[in-house]
């Protein structure tokens, strides 16, 4: 069963394709797209529509596995103007004022990893969190390695990490939300970048 949709109207234009396919149609469908983007130009429709593609472009692929689904989704964003494709990196004021937040969380992360203490927070926070499905699994280390970064949404519509063991014990968690997934994002790398050349201190009994 195939599935394909193209609409044109004051807001835009979208296309989707959806059809079943084996592994290695779904693969050369990436690789067409992957060419695409390396030459600028993305052709869909049998070459009726083409998207223009700038030479930096904001990339984010996820991975999520529920009870009985699997999906694996890549997206390239870049900003439009007057309709042309603008690099992703030239932000708009609005853009800027994301990035700043941004960092702001980043340092709320650096300075949550800092304190290091307070296990009774950490463990209030662990249980407010919500078990929604995972939307994406982060540097799951080493080949072998026996636990994976989740990134997630809690109940409160915000954004945490969790390192998880194989056996679905976690290990740790971000111990705070935050509004925006590029700052969960940000704490947990600062996590993965700091935690291998940590002190480790025992506190005498």
């Amino acid at each position: 069963m195939s599935e394909e949709s193209k609409d044109a109207d004051e807001e835009g234009i979208e296309y989707e394709h959806e059809r079943l396919a084996s592994r290695d149609d779904a693969a050369a469908v990436l690789r067409r797209v992957a060419d695409g983007v390396a030459d600028g130009s993305v052709a869909f429709d049998d070459g009726r529509l083409v998207a223009a593609v700038p030479e930096r472009v904001e990339l984010e692929v996820e991975y999520e596995q529920g009870d009985d689904e699997a999906e694996i989704e890549l997206e390239l964003e870049w900003p439009v103007v007057d309709g042309e494709a603008v690099p992703a990196d030239e932000a708009t004021e609005d853009e800027d004022d994301d990035d700043e937040e941004a960092e702001e969380d980043e340092d709320e992360a650096d300075e949550t990893a800092e304190a290091g203490d307070g296990d009774g927070d950490h463990h209030t926070a662990s249980e407010a969190a919500a078990e929604r499905p995972v939307a994406e699994v982060v540097g799951a280390g080493d080949v072998g390695s026996r636990a994976r970064f989740e990134l997630y949404r809690d109940r409160a519509d915000e954004w945490r990490w969790r390192l998880v063991h194989h056996n679905g014990n976690i290990i740790a968690d971000s111990g705070e939300g935050y509004s925006r997934k590029a700052g969960a994002r940000n704490g947990l790398e600062s996590v993965m970048a700091n935690a291998p050349g940590a002190v480790v201190e025992v506190q005498d009994d």
